[in-house]
C-alpha cells in the first residue's frame, strides 16, 4: 500500500480526506476481489476440465489394461495350440517314422528272401546244367564211339 497523508483539521484529519481514502481502498479491494474471483472461476473450471480429462484417460487406460489382459490370455491360448500342435506334429511324425522303418525291414527281409532264392534257383540251374553238359558229353562220347565202330 501507498503510504498516503491526511489532510489535517482542528480535531485530527479531515474527514473528507478519510473517507475518500477508505472510498479508494474499498474500490481498489473490491476490484482485486473481483479479479481473485474470475481467476478462481478460471481456475475452477480449468480444474474440471482438467477432472474430465483425467477421468476420461483413466478409462481410457481402464480399457487399454483390458485389452492387455486380454491379448496376454490369447497369447497364452495361442501359444498352447501352437506347442500342441508340434507335439501332435512329432508324435505323428514319429509314428510315421516307425512305421516307415518297418516297412523298410519287411523290404529288406523280402528282398533278402528274393536273394537266396535267387542263389538257389541259380544253383540248381548251375547243377541241371552241369549234368546236362555232362549228359551232352557223353551221349557225344557215346556217338563218336558208335560211329568210329561203324567205321
Amino acid at each position: 500500500m501507498n503510504t498516503y497523508k491526511f489532510a489535517r483539521t482542528f480535531r485530527g484529519f479531515k474527514p473528507s480526506s478519510v473517507i475518500e481514502y477508505l472510498n479508494n481502498l474499498e474500490m481498489t479491494y473490491e476490484k482485486e476481489i473481483k479479479e481473485k474471483q474470475e481467476k478462481i472461476e478460471e481456475l475452477k473450471k480449468e480444474n474440471e476440465e482438467l477432472k474430465n480429462t483425467l477421468k476420461k484417460l483413466e478409462e481410457e487406460l481402464s480399457k487399454l489394461n483390458e485389452q492387455k489382459i486380454k491379448i496376454a490370455e490369447l497369447l497364452i491360448i495361442a501359444q498352447e495350440k501352437a506347442e500342441s500342435i508340434v507335439s501332435k506334429a512329432i508324435e505323428e511324425g514319429e509314428n510315421k517314422k516307425r512305421a516307415l522303418l518297418a516297412e523298410i525291414e519287411e523290404h529288406e527281409k523280402l528282398l533278402q528272401n528274393l536273394k537266396d532264392e535267387i542263389k538257389r534257383i541259380k544253383g540248381e540251374l548251375q547243377s541241371f546244367i552241369s549234368k546236362f553238359d555232362e549228359k551232352t558229353v557223353r551221349d557225344s562220347q557215346s556217338e563218336l564211339q558208335e560211329e568210329s565202330s561203324i567205321m
